[in-house]
């Protein structure tokens, strides 16, 4: 992608991360998908040498710039093609909008995304899963807590019901406002991906969060949300 200067960009789509930047990068009208390397991530491909020579944490998504710059960490690479294709802004377009998105992105990442992604790792290595799922994250994470995957489930949840609270009294469509930004991705991603793996927030507690069933709703209308989700089926079925 020779005008952003971008050499590769390694993923595995279906995976939550990946959406994130996938559907942040559709918003901004950036086509990575010519140059995107489907990496085997259930198959821990992305923690062979090759590929931690590149991006030693070894996670996905990241980005192989031309230069040889590697940049991985989901935000990370958000906040790298905001910078590089500012419009349209999905982090804000002025100095005090993309402090109120940071501000934001932050609440939600620490109190509702961190929560729901461990409770799930530690629930795959829990007497509670059984089925594909179990022991996933053995090889991944060296430190699993399956007897608190419970009450990560529930900081998760109480976020939720903050949210809700919040937006009772100042009703916006989106998190940050009313305006789509970054944290509006990575909160529909995590709701969505991990309802039928662990965290089914909307079947368990649906009926306390109406202002979150109706932000899934309008998200999911978006053009490149749908654009993901389509990417996702026709390259995994």
């Amino acid at each position: 992608m020779t005008d952003l200067k971008i050499k590769n960009y390694y993923t595995f789509a279906k995976f939550p991360n990946p959406m994130i930047v996938e559907i942040f990068a559709r918003e901004k009208g950036i086509d990575l998908f010519a140059i995107e390397k489907t990496v085997d991530a259930p198959g821990l491909e992305n923690r062979n040498a090759e590929h931690l020579a590149r991006n030693p944490a070894g996670q996905l998504p990241y980005l192989e710039l031309e230069d040889g710059t590697v940049i991985a960490e989901t935000i990370s690479i958000c906040e790298w093609l905001e910078e590089v294709k500012p419009e349209p802004a999905c982090i804000g377009s002025t100095p005090e909008k993309r402090a109120v998105a940071r501000m934001w992105q932050r609440r939600m990442e620490e109190h509702f995304v961190y929560p729901t992604f461990y409770s799930v790792r530690f629930w795959t290595a829990s007497e509670d899963c059984s089925g594909p799922l179990k022991n996933f994250f053995a090889q991944r994470n060296k430190v699993l807590i399956p007897g608190a995957w419970k009450e990560m489930q529930a900081w998760g949840l109480s976020r939720l019901e903050w949210l809700e609270d919040l937006k009772k009294g100042s009703p916006s469509d989106y998190i940050a406002g009313d305006e789509l930004t970054v944290v509006d991705i990575q909160v529909y991603t995590t709701l969505v991906f991990f309802e039928d793996l662990g965290a089914p927030f909307m079947k368990d507690h649906g009926d306390k969060l109406p202002w979150t069933k109706a932000f899934i709703a309008r998200m999911a209308e978006r053009p490149a949300v749908k654009k993901c989700h389509e990417h996702i089926k026709e390259l995994f079925g």
